[in-house]
């Protein structure tokens, strides 16, 4: 069509049998601490929804967790499609508000896969404000702390995780 049309322009389009490279089974923790403002976790949870809203990567079956968490992880609930997302958007509840540590979320992750919850998790997103306790050992799976602005006093993110400022929009 590129030739025909446009001379010396082909015009290639992805195979449709082609593996897909999108995430499937990933985790959303969202830092729900002292140190969170309401307007951050909101913030969190409205990119959580972006997130997961978003055709590319929306499937029909997805198996995601999202993880609410300080020092503990209060809350988890599971979305595998659009509807167990907006029963989340509707009936969730935010719970902890005490200090932060991040490990017991890791911890946490592990217990789901040994009980097989996962076939192929993929990766784990962090929405936190950075100030809390980091795991010294690296999962075997992608690690993002996602924060909503930058901060040069927070600790850094272990060398082995990925560091995202999102902006607010």
């Amino acid at each position: 069509y590129g030739l025909e049309h446009y001379g010396n322009l082909p015009l290639i389009e992805p195979l449709e049998y082609r593996e897909s490279t999108k995430v499937r089974e990933f985790v959303i923790a969202i830092d729900t601490s002292a140190s969170c403002s309401g307007r951050a976790v909101a913030a969190f949870l409205r990119k959580t929804c972006s997130i997961l809203k978003t055709r590319e990567s929306f499937f029909e079956k997805i198996n995601v967790h999202i993880l609410q968490c300080d020092a503990q992880v209060r809350s988890d609930t599971k979305v595998t499609g659009e509807e167990d997302l907006e029963e989340f958007l509707r009936k969730g509840k935010l719970t902890g508000f005490g200090a932060t540590d991040f490990r017991p979320v890791f911890d946490y992750v592990e217990t789901l896969r040994e009980r097989r919850e996962f076939e192929n998790l993929k990766g784990l997103i962090y929405f936190t404000d950075g100030y809390g306790i980091y795991p010294e050992k690296m999962p075997d799976y992608q690690v993002i702390f996602a924060f909503l602005e930058e901060d040069e006093n927070r600790p850094p993110v272990p060398p082995w995780s990925m560091k995202a400022v999102l902006e607010e929009e």
